[in-house]
Parts: C-alpha cells; structure tokens; sequence
C-alpha cells in the first residue's frame, strides 16, 4: 500500500508539473545541458542525431565537479520538475570520452526530482573502455520517470571473457566496467526501456534505491563459448595461459572447454546499498521485464522491503533466477546456457516458474539449486510443453561460485522447502536436506532425513 501511494503522489506531482510548466524547443546538445540544470520546464529536443563530444570540449570537462563518491558526468540533470521529450533522438558517445575525467563517469546523470524522461536512444560508439568504470544512465533523484529509453553500451575491458578473468582483487587483467542503468533513488519508475550491451556490466541494476519500479524493460547481452575463447591465438586470456580466478570441477583455475558465458553481467541486479549516502537497498518491482543473454537474468535479494519479480523471463542467460527473500509470480526462463534457478538461503523466497522447453548445446549442471528453509516453490511445464533434456533440481545444493558454470555447486543445510515440479525433471535431495515436502511428477533421489515425497502422474 505504502509503495502504491508513493506512485499515487508521483503522478499528481507530475500532472501539477505540466501545467505550470512552460514548453521549451531545442536543438542542440548546450541547450540541452542548460534546461537540464533548470527547472519547471517541458523540453522538447528536435528530432536526429546528436554528438556528444560536440557538447563535451574541455573547458566543459575542467569546469564540471564530481559528486560525493568522485562520479563525473557528462550531462547532469540536476533541475527538478521537468519533463524532456526526446522522441526520434539519438546522442552518440564516442567511447574515447569514456575516459576524459580520469575517474568514474556517468554519461546521463539523473539527481534532480519529479522528472520524466521520455523517447531517448544513446547509442556508444567505438570499444574504447572506461578510465575506471562508469555508468551510461545513472538515476539518483526522487520520482524520476524513465520512458522508451535505449540504451546501446560498449567500452569496457577485458570484454569477450564475462567475468572468467575476475573482477577485483586478484584479477588476471585490470576491470574497467562499464553498466547502462543504475537506480539510486526513491519512487524512481522505468518503462519501457531497452538495454542492450557489448560492454562488461551490469544492464539494469539498483544500488540504495527505493521504490524502484521496473515494467516492460528488456536487458540483452552477448554470449560466447568457452571453446572459442581457448581457440584463441591473442589477447587477454592468451596472454594468461587461459587462466581463470574460479576453479573448474577438477580443482584448477583455467578456462574450461564446453561451456557457454555472458560476456556481461545482469540483466537486473540489486545490491545491498549505493548511491551517494550509501543507503540500504529497499522495495524493488519487475512487472513483465525480459533478460537474454546476460550472467543473471534477475538477481534480486530482499534487503530491507519487499521484492517482486512478475510475469519476466529469462532466456539464454547463465543462470535465469539468483534469488534471496523474492516473490516470483507467473515468471519463467530457459535451461539453454545455465541454470533456470538459484534459491539462497536467507530470508523465505516464494517461487511459481515455468520451465521453457528450449535444447542446451551447451554444458549444464542442473535445473535449479535450492537451499535455506521454509521457501514455497512451484516450478511448471510452459503451455504443457515437456522439456526433454534432463537436468536436476537439487535440493541442499547452492550455486557455485560466481554462478560460474564450470565451478562446482556447494551445499547448505535446507530444510522445510515445498516443492511443486511438474516438469517430470528429476529431484535430488542431499544428505542435509530434511523435512522438506516433494510432490513431484519425476524421478525423486531422497538422501535426506523426514522428507516427504509424493509422486504425481506424467
């Protein structure tokens, strides 16, 4: 109720807006930089495509000052009380400017309050990646409003790898990340937009926002095999023997042949807590959102307030679903390059899946991992369509490290878990599983102790 009065006041807000507000043309990026520093206005940027270093010299560079946590912007929205309209707009960043500020660097910074931006496409031009990691949006204000934004992302490294070469400390190359949409703020809403990356990072992702509200947002990343990695003759990887920071089945830290990687990170991520003032994370929304081809379709945790994850899918992704404390409703994904599911315990998730039935070519270690207590799960056949390669749910089991799905899963002590599978894919229970209910229509492995487990018709 508290989340839907918030989105109430957001509209009256924004209704209020409009009609005190004064309609402004644009057609260049300076004017743009202008009324995003001002307030009270409707701004509506002509149609065609824009340059960003046109705008970006460097006496713009020298004179913009970075916010709390040393982030540099492009272009700030630091007004409040607008709306911009960007319908047929496109601004082009070449990625060389990725590295002007010589720090972490946001293209779109979004600080100001009660603003809606509508229609936008940013698209990066060239791979030249970060100084030190960066954002292509990042929205830091209260009741800002995206809507039909696209965001095309490239310039980071390594990139081609996914994460195989590490991330921080002990990293086998430098990190120079690159994320499209990062939501920081209170009663933030993004509609309709669209992310597609050639860049290491994360697509959408929220760090200490609160209230956030995704609805018909669609995150794509690109994939690769290991085997084309190994067949490489240059580059990074090479240039490490094909090492790896995670170790595969066999205990060693290399590149590992027969499986298939994102070569970015989420599809929609959150974390424990961000933004300037480092606050905790709270209640996050995706209503009908898709990821494809990224590490983690959805990898959502309840931190603070509740989390919901409806009507989305995830195809092609590494793992679908990495969850700790979610409900998920009517939602679904694949088997094709990993995992449809990763319970963690923690906080009690709530789970109703579909299983597509969609062919993996590609090495895969199970279904679904599910571990900690008391979680409601219901994973289902799509349109009453049998999947027929056979992989296992395993109860007691957790994900492996990284979700890397050449590293061995871990277990947990997992007790209390119902499971409704009718999926006719087979159900393993460990040794320290107990009291958990099974009522599954395929083959059930019971290692544990007090389970209870009633078979279903096929």
């Amino acid at each position: 109720m508290k989340t839907i009065l918030s989105f109430l006041i957001l509209g009256l807000l924004t209704i209020c807006n409009v009609i005190s507000a004064k309609e402004i043309k644009i057609n260049s990026l300076n004017e743009l930089a202008l009324y995003a520093a001002d307030s009270g206005n409707v701004v509506i940027m002509q149609p065609g495509v824009y340059q960003m270093e046109d705008y970006l010299t460097s006496d713009v560079v020298k004179n913009t000052v970075p916010d709390k946590v040393a982030r540099y912007a492009m272009l700030k929205f630091s007004g409040s009380n607008n709306t911009f309209d960007f319908t047929g707009v496109t601004i082009e960043v070449n990625t060389k400017l990725l590295s002007v500020f010589k720090a972490r660097v946001s293209e779109f910074y979004v600080d100001g309050n009660n603003i809606h931006i509508k229609g936008l496409t940013v698209t990066d031009i060239g791979n030249h990646p970060t100084f030190k990691g960066g954002h292509s949006f990042t929205v830091a204000g209260y009741n800002v409003k995206l809507e039909k934004v696209t965001l095309n992302v490239s310039g980071s490294s390594p990139y081609g790898y996914g994460d195989l070469l590490g991330k921080g400390r002990g990293a086998l190359a430098p990190l120079k990340k690159h994320s499209a949409m990062c939501v920081e703020g209170t009663n933030d809403t993004i509609v309709d937009c669209s992310i597609y990356s050639k860049a290491f990072g994360h697509c959408f992702f929220v760090q200490g926002g609160r209230n956030v509200y995704f609805e018909n947002c669609y995150a794509e990343g690109e994939i690769r095999t290991t085997d084309e990695m190994l067949a490489e003759t240059s580059g990074l990887a090479f240039d490490v023997g094909f090492a790896s920071v995670y170790k595969n089945y066999d205990g060693e830290k290399k590149i590992t042949s027969g499986y298939t990687k994102s070569l970015n990170e989420c599809g929609f991520r959150m974390y424990g807590k961000g933004g300037v003032n480092g606050r905790a994370t709270g209640a996050v929304t995706a209503v009908n959102c898709k990821a494809k081809n990224t590490r983690i379709g959805f990898a959502f945790a309840k931190i603070t307030d509740d989390v919901l994850i409806k009507d989305c899918e995830a195809i092609g992704c590494e793992n679908a679903y990495n969850i700790t404390g979610v409900r998920i409703e009517n939602s679904g994904g694949d088997v094709v390059n990993g995992p449809l599911l990763y319970v963690n315990k923690g906080h009690v998730s709530n789970i109703d899946l579909y299983l597509l039935p969609t062919k993996s070519n590609t090495t895969v270690h199970a279904l679904a991992c599910i571990a900690g207590k008391d979680h409601q799960i219901t994973i289902k056949k799509w349109k009453n369509k049998t999947r027929k390669q056979v992989h296992p749910i395993k109860i007691g089991s957790t994900r492996p490290n990284a979700t890397n799905g050449y590293s061995p899963m871990g277990t947990a002590p997992t007790s209390g878990v119902v499971l409704f599978n009718s999926t006719v894919m087979p159900v393993e229970l460990n040794a320290i599983s107990s009291s958990c209910e099974i009522r599954t229509n395929g083959v059930v492995t019971d290692n544990g102790i007090n389970n209870k487990v009633e078979v279903l018709d096929k």
